[in-house]
């Protein structure tokens, strides 16, 4: 069996190496980076060597005759990846695994949505893989569990039996938007709190943002079709702890510097990295105004992100709101 990863940042290249220990099939790495024509490293990962069944190209020809398409991009170059593998793909039936997390820029919506709408003969090809994996700890073998929603179970079990190892566990789950949606909205929760910490604020601040930040996930998954069970699994209530909490976290980390004075432009220079939580804020704060969706913290931070707010003024106004039952809308 033939597989791909579009995709040989952090989180494609540590999925390669999950994938490089079943020999079972043969793994193709597509890249847009000359730093693989003269190293044998991963470049985010530099002391550790590709795998000798792995190959990496800039050449798409390579990867035309796929069983399964792994997309592992950045959100805004996934619908191109789409048409791609769409128009030139030979396999008759290919999986498409969407391992990104966000949503759409052009039609805000969560990618399965865009699936069926735009790419219907994937409908029942599409997977989402989603969870509280740090790259930086899976290439270490560090226990890690993540799910792979589907709508045909049959398709889970394959990517489940694919990468299941004694360190790298997969559940399903057929929930596909509640996954996506949980996957996008963890990482403005996760922003929210690195300003907290950034602030200077201490552990009951967070508890307090990563429990209600999981309702406002939960409101909005809710809206789109999801399941609510699917928000207290794996990609929401987990995926939301090891974003908000974990050193790894780029979103966590550059909302640290927005708290500790920085602008939107000098922390995203400092991190490096992009930066998925910025666009999430932007699409769900349009989706909330044009359907009157009640998410306060995603609206401070889309503040804070694009009205110059000053952060300790949004985190303290959360605290200021009309008082409320915790379980109401």
């Amino acid at each position: 069996m033939h597989v791909a990863i579009l995709g040989a940042g952090s989180w494609g290249s540590a999925l390669a190496l999950v994938l490089s220990e079943n020999k079972k099939i043969s793994l193709t790495i597509l890249h847009h980076d000359n730093y693989y024509d003269n190293h044998d490293t991963f470049k985010y990962f530099d002391t550790i060597s590709v795998p000798k069944n792995v190959i990496v190209t800039s050449n798409k020809n390579h990867i035309k005759n796929c069983a399964i398409y792994f997309i592992v991009q950045p959100t805004k170059y996934i619908y191109e990846s789409l048409n791609w593998i769409n128009h030139n793909t030979i396999s008759k039936k290919p999986l498409i695994v969407n391992c990104s997390k966000g949503f759409d820029n052009k039609y805000e919506k969560t990618f399965y949505q865009l699936v069926c709408k735009d790419f219907k003969n994937f409908k029942n090809l599409y997977c989402v893989l989603s969870g509280p994996t740090h790259a930086e700890e899976v290439v270490k073998k560090l226990p890690s569990a993540i799910v792979v929603a589907s709508n045909n179970d049959n398709n889970s079990k394959i990517i489940q039996n694919l990468f299941s190892t004694k360190y790298f566990r997969i559940y399903t789950n057929s929930d596909i938007i509640g996954v996506e949606v949980g996957a996008a909205c963890k990482n403005i929760i996760s922003i929210a709190a690195g300003i907290c910490i950034g602030l200077g604020y201490g552990d009951n601040t967070i508890a307090a943002l990563i429990s209600r930040g999981l309702n406002e996930m939960k409101l909005l998954g809710l809206y789109f079709g999801a399941k609510e069970h699917t928000f207290y699994g794996l990609s929401g209530i987990g995926d939301l702890s090891v974003t908000a909490y974990g050193k790894h976290s780029r979103n966590r980390s550059f909302g640290i510097l927005l708290g500790k004075g920085y602008n939107k432009d000098e922390a995203l220079k400092e991190i490096n990295m992009y930066v998925e939580g910025i666009k999430a804020t932007m699409i769900v704060n349009k989706i909330l105004d044009k359907y009157e969706i009640n998410m306060p913290i995603v609206s401070q931070v889309y503040s804070i992100l694009f009205d110059n707010k000053n952060p300790k003024i949004a985190i303290n106004q959360l605290m200021d709101r009309k008082l409320k039952h915790e379980m109401n809308k």
